[in-house]
C-alpha cells in the first residue's frame, strides 16, 4: 500500500501543479468506498469552488493517468477515492509477503539515517524495577523497527554503574562480608545495601536527638562518600569491589533480557566514560562555559524554546561528577564514535528537566549536532492490584509482576487444558502448559505496556491484562498460533507458497473479507514507518489488532480447506500463510513470544 500511495500522489501531484505527499491520502472510514481518499477542502478555499465539484474536475484529469489494470478513481463527495483491482493487490501485497517472507516490509539494510538509541539503563547491583520495563521495551522496539526500515541502528544500554551508592555499597559489603555467602548473588548486594541505608538512618536519628538543631550527620554515610572519591581516583581495592559488583549484576540483566528478546550493540555505563569527564570539565572551564557557584562548577542553561533553565552542576564542591557530567561527556563520545543523524533517549518522563539541561549544556559548548538528540519520555506503571498499589516505601520489581501475570496466565491455561474433550484435540502437558503460561504472560505484560502511548502512565490490572479476549497480548498470540496451526495441519510445505501461480491466487480470492485482509496486510510496512514518525509503539500494536480482527473476519466467513476445490484451498492457505508472516514479523518487532501451541 506504500507504493500505492507515493505513485498517487505522484500522479495528482502532476495534474495540480503542485506537489501532494503520500500522508495526505487518507483511507475511507468505509472500506467498500475504496482504498486511498484525497481530501478537496484546502482546494476548495484556493479555487473558491465547493469542494465536490473540485473532487469531480480532479478525478476526470487524475483517470486518464491511472493504470484501469491497477486502480479505478471516482469521486465521492468532497473526495477522490481510489481503488485498487484485484489482480493489483494479489500481485503488489499477497505474492511480495509471501517471497519476502521476514523481510517484508523492510529497507535495504543501512540505507537510511544512522540512529543510537540509549535505553532501559538500570541500576547496577539494585533488581530490575519494573518501571526500567518501559524504557526497555519502547527502547527496543522502535529500534528493531528502525532497522527493519532501514536505519543504520546503533543501541546503548547507559547502566547506572557510578556513584556515591557504590562507595556506601563497598562500605556494606566489607561490613557485612562475614553473613555474605562466598558466590555473591544480586539479590545479597541489594539486602546489605538496604541494610547499610538502615544503619545510616539509625545514626541519623541518634545525632539528631544529641543535636537537634544541626543537620543529621553519618559516619557511615561520609565513609561511604571517600569510598567513592577513592573509586574514582582509581584505588584498586575500590575498583576490584565495583567490578564485581558490575558483573553479578550483568549476569541478572542478560537474563532479564534474553527473556524479553532484548540486546544492545554496547553496555556502556556511566563508568565508561569516566576517563573524559577531567578533560571535558578543563575544556569547559578554560572556554569559560561553566562558573563557579557556592564551591560547585555550573552551566548556566536555557531551553530549545530560550526559556532560562536551572543552572546545570557538572562539579559538585567536593569535586565528584555527578550523573550529568556523565551524560554530557556520554553525548559527545558517542558523536565522535558513531557521527550519528539522531540520537534517542528513551528514559523516564520524570527526567524531562534533566534531558533539557544536557542539550542545553551541548548548545552552550556549540555542539550544532545537538539537535539531533531527542528525550523519548516514557510513564510509570500505576498498579490496580491492592497488594501493589499500598506497598509504601518499597520498589517493585520486574520479577514480582512477572510472578504475578505468570500465576494468572498458568490458572487460565489450565482451566482452557480442563475444557478440552478428549476426542477433539490433545490436552496440553504440565511442561508444555508451564512454558506456554510463562509466554503468555511475558507476551500479555509487553503488548500491555507498548499499546499504551509511552508518555502516559499505564495503569497495570493482572485482569484485563491477561485475557484472550478484546485488545491484548494473549489475542494477538492466540491468532498467530492459530495460523500456525491451519498450515501445519493442511501438510503444504510452506516452501510452496513462495511459488504459487499468480494467476491462481486470482481466480480464487474474491471475496470481500479475502481482499479486505490482503489490503490490511499491505498496510504493514506504512504502520511502521507510523510507529517510527510518532517514536509510538502502540502505533504498530493497533495495527496488529485490526490485522487479527480481519483475520477473524475472514477465518469466519470463507472456509479455508475446501477438499471439492484444491485451487481454492491453496489460495486460501496462501492468504492464512500471509497473514501468519506478517503477524509474526510485528510480534518479532515488539518482542512479543510466539507459542507454538495455545
Amino acid at each position: 500500500m506504500e507504493a500505492f500511495k507515493i505513485q498517487i500522489a505522484g500522479k495528482l501531484s502532476k495534474v495540480l501543479g503542485q506537489t501532494v505527499q503520500p500522508f495526505e491520502l487518507e483511507t475511507p472510514p468505509d472500506r467498500t468506498m475504496g482504498d486511498f481518499a484525497f481530501p478537496c477542502f484546502k482546494l476548495s478555499k484556493i479555487e473558491r469552488k465547493a469542494p465536490p465539484v473540485i473532487a469531480k474536475e480532479l478525478a476526470d484529469k487524475v483517470a486518464p493517468l491511472i493504470p484501469t489494470d491497477q486502480y479505478t478513481v471516482k469521486a465521492v463527495g468532497p473526495y477522490v477515492n481510489f481503488s485498487l483491482t484485484d489482480a493489483s493487490v494479489i500481485q503488489s501485497i499477497l505474492v511480495p509477503v509471501l517471497k519476502s517472507q521476514t523481510q517484508f516490509g523492510s529497507v535495504a539494510s543501512k540505507s537510511r539515517d544512522r540512529w543510537v538509541f540509549e535505553f532501559s539503563s538500570p541500576n547496577v547491583a539494585k533488581p530490575f524495577q519494573i518501571y526500567h520495563l518501559r524504557t526497555t521495551i519502547v527502547g527496543a522496539s522502535l529500534s528493531k523497527i528502525a532497522k527493519h526500515r532501514g536505519f543504520d541502528v546503533i543501541t546503548i544500554n547507559h547502566l547506572g554503574d557510578w556513584g556515591t551508592q557504590y562507595g556506601k555499597l563497598a562500605i556494606a559489603l566489607k561490613k557485612y562480608e562475614s553473613t555474605l555467602p562466598k558466590e555473591l548473588t544480586l539479590k545479597n548486594l541489594v539486602d546489605v545495601y538496604v541494610q547499610i541505608h538502615k544503619d545510616i538512618d539509625a545514626e541519623k536519628a541518634a545525632f539528631t536527638a544529641s543535636n537537634p538543631d544541626a543537620p543529621a550527620e553519618s559516619a557511615i554515610e561520609k565513609a561511604g562518600q571517600d569510598s567513592f572519591l577513592k573509586l574514582e581516583q582509581g584505588d584498586p581495592e575500590m575498583r576490584a569491589i565495583w567490578l564485581r559488583c558490575l558483573e553479578i549484576s550483568l549476569k541478572e540483566f542478560k537474563n532479564t533480557y534474553a527473556r524479553y528478546q532484548v540486546d544492545f550493540d554496547h553496555y556502556w555505563g556511566e563508568s565508561h566514560y569516566e576517563s573524559q569527564l577531567k578533560p571535558l570539565l578543563e575544556k569547559l572551564k578554560s572556554e569559560h562555559i561553566v562558573k563557579l557557584d557556592q564551591g560547585a562548577w555550573v552551566v548556566p542553561v536555557t531551553s530549545r524554546a530560550g526559556h532560562e533553565l536551572p543552572p546545570c552542576i557538572l562539579e559538585k564542591s567536593d569535586g565528584a561528577s555527578i550523573y550529568a557530567t556523565r551524560d554530557v561527556a556520554a553525548a559527545v563520545y558517542r558523536y565522535e564514535q558513531f557521527k550519528f543523524d539522531r540520537m534517542s533517549y528513551v528514559v523516564g518522563k520524570e527526567q524531562m528537566m534533566h534531558f533539557e539541561q544536557i542539550f542545553g549544556v551541548l548548545r552552550a559548548m556549540g555542539c550544532e549536532w545537538e539537535k539531533a538528540c531527542e528525550h523519548i519520555a516514557t510513564g510509570l506503571y500505576r498498579f490496580k492490584d491492592a497488594k501493589m498499589s499500598t506497598r509504601k516505601g518499597n520498589f517493585i520489581t520486574l520479577e514480582e509482576v512477572s510472578e504475578l501475570c505468570v500465576a494468572k496466565s498458568l490458572a487460565l491455561m489450565l482451566e482452557r487444558n480442563n475444557q478440552m474433550e478428549s476426542g477433539n484435540e490433545q490436552k496440553l502437558s504440565e511442561q508444555e502448559l508451564t512454558l506456554i503460561a510463562e509466554q503468555v504472560a511475558i507476551g500479555a505484560l509487553v503488548f500491555a505496556d507498548l499499546s499504551t502511548d509511552p508518555s502516559r502512565d499505564m495503569e497495570f490490572d493482572v485482569e484485563r491484562v491477561i485475557s484472550f479476549d478484546g485488545e491484548t497480548g494473549p489475542y494477538l498470540q492466540y491468532a498467530h498460533t492459530r495460523c500456525a496451526s491451519i498450515i501445519r495441519k493442511s501438510g503444504v510445505a510452506l516452501s510452496e507458497f513462495t511459488n504459487l501461480d499468480p494467476a491462481l491466487l486470482e481466480k480464487n480470492l474474491k471475496k470481500q473479507e479475502e481482499l479486505f485482509l490482503l489490503k490490511q496486510l499491505g498496510r504493514f510496512p506504512e504502520a511502521l514507518e507510523r510507529t517510527l514518525d510518532q517514536r509510538k509503539p502502540s502505533q504498530l500494536t493497533s495495527y496488529l489488532i485490526d490485522l487479527t480482527k480481519d483475520f477473524g473476519v475472514f477465518y469466519r466467513e470463507c472456509k479455508v480447506v475446501n477438499p471439492e476445490n484444491p485451487e481454492l484451498t491453496k489460495a486460501r492457505l496462501a492468504l492464512v500463510e500471509a497473514a501468519r508472516i506478517v503477524l509474526s514479523l510485528g510480534l518479532d518487532l515488539l518482542g512479543i513470544p510466539k507459542p507454538a501451541k495455545m
